[in-house]
C-alpha cells in the first residue's frame, strides 16, 4: 500500500494514525474543514492537506480511504471512496435498458466481457417506461436532458431503414416511392405498447413516411416482440422498419427498400451517476461495448 487518504484528518485519532503511516514511509493525504496545529504539523511531516471535502481530492493514486462514523453520508469524498474504492472488476453490476436494446445489442456483445471478468455478477433489467439510473448502475438509453448529475457517453447510433423479404417483394412488387407504401403490408411494433414505451414515437415512422392522407397507415400486423417482427418479415408477411446495423448483425435475408428514404437516427448513450466516474467496472464495460460495437458497425 503506497497512498492513504484520511477524511477528517484533523481529528486526534485520525491525525495520530496519519502520523504513524508517515513514519512507515507511506504517502498520506487528507482533508478537513478547518486548519489547526495538528494539520500544520502533519504538513511539515510530509502529508498533503486539503481544506474542504471535495470528490476530486481523492485521485487515482489513492489505495485506501480512511474515515470515521462522524463523516456524513453525503460527504463527496466518502461517496467517491464508497463507490470507487474497489479497483478490481468484480461484484454486482446492474444495467437497465429497454427490451429492444437488450435484445438487439447487449446480448450480442456481453459474453466476452463476462468471460474476461468471471468475478463480476451482471444483471440486465428491461423496462418499457421511462427510466434513469435510480435502480441500476448503468442505463443504456437516449440522452436525458437537464441532468448535470449524470455522465452520458455516446455509445452508438441506430439508422432505421425499411426491409422486406424477396418472397414478399416478388408477390407485391418493390415500392418505388414512399407514397407506394400506402398499398403495402406494414409490420409494426404494437401501437398500444408504444404509448408507454421509451422511443415509442420513432417506432411509428413507417406508418407516416410518405402517407398521402397525412394520417398514419393501418398496419397489417402488430407485434410486441422485435424478434417476432423480424421473423414475420423473413417469412414474407410484409415490410418492417429496423436499424440497418442489426439487420447486418443477424444476417437476416431481407432486402432494403427505398434506400434513399431517411429514417430516424437514434443516438443511444451509456448513462451513469457522475459520482461513479472512476468506478473500474463501469468504465471497463463502457470500453468493451464501445470497442465491440465499433467492430460490428465497421463490418
Amino acid at each position: 500500500m503506497k497512498h492513504i487518504f484520511f477524511i477528517g484528518i484533523g481529528g486526534i485519532s485520525m491525525s495520530a494514525l496519519a502520523k504513524l503511516m508517515l513514519n512507515k514511509n507511506i504517502k498520506v493525504s487528507g482533508s478537513d474543514r478547518n486548519n489547526s496545529e495538528l494539520l500544520q504539523k502533519l504538513q511539515r511531516d510530509g502529508a498533503k492537506i486539503y481544506f474542504g471535502h471535495k470528490a476530486e481530492n481523492i485521485d487515482d493514486t489513492v489505495d485506501l480511504v480512511v474515515y470515521t462514523s462522524a463523516i456524513s453520508d453525503d460527504n463527496e469524498e466518502f461517496l467517491r471512496s464508497f463507490y470507487n474504492n474497489d479497483n478490481e472488476i468484480k461484484g454486482d453490476l446492474k444495467i437497465i435498458t429497454t427490451p429492444f436494446l437488450a435484445e438487439l445489442e447487449l446480448i450480442n456483445h456481453l459474453l466476452p466481457f463476462l468471460e474476461k471478468y468471471p468475478q463480476l455478477d451482471l444483471e440486465i433489467k428491461t423496462v418499457s417506461d421511462s427510466f434513469d439510473t435510480e435502480d441500476a448502475d448503468v442505463a443504456i438509453r437516449s440522452f436525458i436532458p437537464y441532468r448535470p448529475d449524470l455522465e452520458q457517453r455516446p455509445l452508438f447510433t441506430h439508422h432505421h431503414k425499411l426491409w422486406a423479404s424477396s418472397q414478399y417483394l416478388e408477390r407485391f412488387s418493390v415500392p418505388q416511392t414512399p407514397q407506394d407504401l400506402d398499398h403495402h403490408r406494414l409490420l409494426v411494433f404494437s401501437l398500444d405498447k408504444q404509448k408507454s414505451i421509451l422511443y415509442g414515437d420513432w417506432l411509428t415512422w413507417l406508418l407516416y413516411a410518405g402517407s398521402t392522407s397525412g394520417r398514419p397507415r393501418k398496419p397489417f400486423l402488430q407485434f410486441t416482440s422485435q424478434s417476432g417482427l423480424l421473423n414475420a418479415a423473413c417469412k414474407g408477411y410484409g415490410i418492417l422498419q429496423f436499424p440497418q446495423e442489426w439487420i447486418h448483425l443477424r444476417k437476416a435475408e431481407l432486402v432494403q427498400i427505398l434506400p434513399q428514404l431517411e429514417g430516424p437516427q437514434i443516438e443511444v448513450f451509456y448513462v451513469f451517476n457522475k459520482r461513479n466516474t472512476s468506478a473500474q467496472k463501469i468504465d471497463a464495460l463502457y470500453k468493451h461495448l464501445q470497442a465491440s460495437l465499433k467492430q460490428k458497425f465497421s463490418l
